[in-house]
């Protein structure tokens, strides 16, 4: 049984206009390597919801390119539905979102007679599934990060100067988490994982990694 916030969604979605199917889209297995291995029995709820950061930040990166390679088609590149899929953004990240999830997940979705989602159980693993969903649950507003332009546009700056000034790492990464984290997760969980957060994680790292913090950056910025 779904809540009522995101039934409301998935109703809104199919009367929008028919879902689409995956057609010729062929589900692709996902390379979890990075992560822990978790039990054999399937979790019931998202096991990477309240980790680590490291586990977090790779089930973010590797649930990423899993949901590239077989949900954006349907669902929207960054998870951002273009109204022809249910926004799973909107998931509520908890015990009632994970169910509804993982179910779709595992057994696929059909409408009269025709696959709109094809199962993935004997194609994801355990690992691979819940590092779709952390990175679904951890999407921030896309409407907010693009009202808050010129904020991003300095972090970047701040970002490429470091390439100058590299002993000012920490301090730049210090103040891109605290900017990250006034960013929600749009499904409430308790965290978001948004561009910032990534080159954050990304200049704390041993030698700091500021090519790739003003990359990950560049991601968000908008001319």
């Amino acid at each position: 049984m779904l809540k009522p916030s995101y039934t409301l969604v998935l109703l809104l979605a199919a009367l929008a206009q028919p879902a689409l199917s995956h057609g010729d889209s062929v589900p692709q297995a996902v390379d979890v390597t990075g992560l822990p291995e978790l039990p054999e029995e399937m979790a019931t709820e998202n096991p990477w919801r309240e980790t680590d950061i490291d586990v977090m930040m790779k089930s973010v990166e590797i649930g990423g390119k899993g949901y590239n390679s077989n949900c954006a088609r349907c669902h929207g590149l960054e998870a951002i539905s273009g109204g022809l899929a249910p926004d799973l953004r909107f998931l509520e990240a908890d015990a009632w979102g994970d169910e509804w999830y993982l179910g779709r997940v595992l057994n696929g979705y059909e409408q009269n007679g025709a696959v709109k989602m094809p199962p993935f159980s004997d194609i994801l693993s355990q690992e691979a599934i819940w590092a779709i969903r952390t990175y679904i649950e951890t999407r921030a507003d896309d409407q907010e990060l693009a009202s808050r332009q010129g904020e991003l546009h300095d972090l970047q700056a701040s970002v490429e100067g470091l390439k100058e000034n590299p002993e000012n790492a920490a301090i730049v990464a210090d103040r891109l988490s605290e900017v990250g984290s006034s960013f929600e997760a749009v499904s409430g969980a308790p965290k978001s994982i948004t561009a910032l957060d990534e080159a954050a994680y990304l200049l704390r790292s041993d030698p700091p990694r500021i090519n790739a913090a003003a990359d990950a950056l560049l991601s968000v910025i908008r001319d």
